[in-house]
């Protein structure tokens, strides 16, 4: 493009295509490093609330147990010696669902106990939480023991049953389970803390008060909470944190899904404009691509076209007008059969009588010395050179035809161009 040439895009239009795409650049970057902007503040293992599960699973983490966050199919995701969380379930998530999650070899069900209220200010925190209704731990624990009852105190009891060999420090009214279905594993009088049921391939712990499990709760019950998982699980088998109960779900498998979910979605924007901005400057060259012109085209006529062209750049006209002239002259003695063995000057004077007896208006003599004096200059217009080239080829055909043109308007013309051949004006 030569630098005359006005640019595709105003300075105007780049500096806002460049200003947007580094601010989509930059806000991907800030949100993939920061996190979601959704925060959830629910029971979950996500949640950094006083309700929620990401520090047990972080104390977990730190106490070197492989822990799982499972979005979906957290049964086939569990270790042979480890533990499948469910914590708090939806009341929503129906019965077969929870059924079907308690099959696993080594289960934690936890009982839900408090409804959060989100923060309006800081998200991901709740401003308040409230006990949830009765009916809520109580179906969730018929579920696996059917028949459970659900026992709120006002204070914490003494505890006569403890394996865990950790005492919980629960001061918000405690929940306790009554089942005659459950082995108490941590209880008292009043009820089990942790009931379990036991089978041959299958162990079930019920923790009926979340509280020592919670966030808010671990600054008192850290040590109590990792002895309650390393006591189920066994070895070094993982904890699987079971989410699908609190609606997360699996995240999609399909790459081009993905492109289009927060924060990636911002690099698909991009990936847009750039894609824009290429067919806003091509869409003037769309269609097949041009044939290539060929560097030395074939045929007669592309020959002698070449070959003038080669003339025209070595200044060979006046050389090759100069030779037409003696070889039409020549060709006109052949034609008329002039004596054999005559020098040109003997041939032109032939010629010339030949020429006066057949009426003709052209004499050969003065444009064979116009094509001397074309021969001899460097400087010999176009015009001139065309003109004698005529001139000598017009001589011809009157002489041959033996006056036969004589009646041709133009005879007039051949006559005063052999006063002065090649001549201008």
């Amino acid at each position: 493009m030569s630098a005359g040439a006005s640019s595709l895009f105003s300075p105007r239009v780049l500096v806002i295509w460049v200003a947007v795409a580094a601010l989509l650049f930059v806000a991907m970057i800030l949100f993939m490093m920061f996190g979601s902007p959704e925060r959830p503040t629910g029971p979950s293992s996500f949640s950094n609330s006083a309700i929620g599960y990401a520090g047990l699973a972080d104390v977990m983490h730190r106490l070197g147990a492989p822990v799982v966050k499972s979005r979906g199919g957290s049964l086939a995701k569990l270790d042979r010696h480890g533990v499948l969380v469910v914590a708090e379930p939806m009341h929503s998530i129906s019965s077969q669902q929870l059924r079907s999650l308690l099959t696993a070899s080594r289960v934690l069900l936890v009982l839900p106990k408090w409804i959060g209220q989100p923060s309006e200010k800081v998200p991901g925190w709740i401003d308040d939480a409230s006990l949830a209704p009765d009916d809520n731990p109580r179906s969730i624990a018929r579920v696996a023991a059917p028949g459970a009852e659900i026992v709120r105190l006002d204070s914490a009891p003494a505890w006569t049953t403890n394996e865990i060999g950790r005492a919980p420090e629960i001061s918000d009214k405690p929940q306790l389970i009554k089942s005659n279905r459950l082995r108490p594993i941590l209880g008292s009088s009043d009820g089990m803390l942790i009931g379990e049921i036991n089978n041959n391939q299958h162990r079930l712990w019920i923790l009926a008060d979340p509280d020592v499990l919670q966030n808010h709760g671990l600054t008192k019950n850290a040590a109590l909470a990792a002895a309650l998982i390393n006591k189920l699980r066994e070895a070094d088998g993982n904890v699987v944190f079971d989410e699908t109960i609190h609606g997360f779900t699996e995240q999609p498998a399909s790459p081009f899904h993905v492109l289009f979910e927060w924060p990636l979605v911002l690099a698909t924007i991009q990936g847009l404009i750039a894609i824009a901005l290429l067919l806003w400057a091509t869409m003037g060259r769309f269609g097949l691509p041009l044939t290539a012109p060929i560097a030395l085209p074939s045929g007669k006529a592309r020959l002698i076209e070449n070959t003038a062209k080669l003339f025209a750049l070595a200044r060979y006209q006046p050389v090759i007008v100069r030779r037409y002239v003696y070889a039409m002259i020549r060709d006109a003695g052949r034609t008329l059969h002039a004596p054999a063995g005559l020098t040109d000057s003997a041939l032109i004077a032939w010629l010339q009588r030949t020429g006066q007896a057949r009426d003709v208006g052209v004499d050969c003599a003065a444009i064979l010395a116009a094509a001397g004096e074309l021969g001899d200059s460097s400087q010999s217009s176009y015009a001139s050179m065309s003109a004698l080239a005529r001139d000598i080829f017009r001589w011809k055909q009157e002489i041959v035809d033996g006056g036969a043109r004589d009646s041709r308007p133009d005879r007039g013309h051949s006559r005063r161009g052999a006063q002065g051949p090649g001549r201008s004006g």
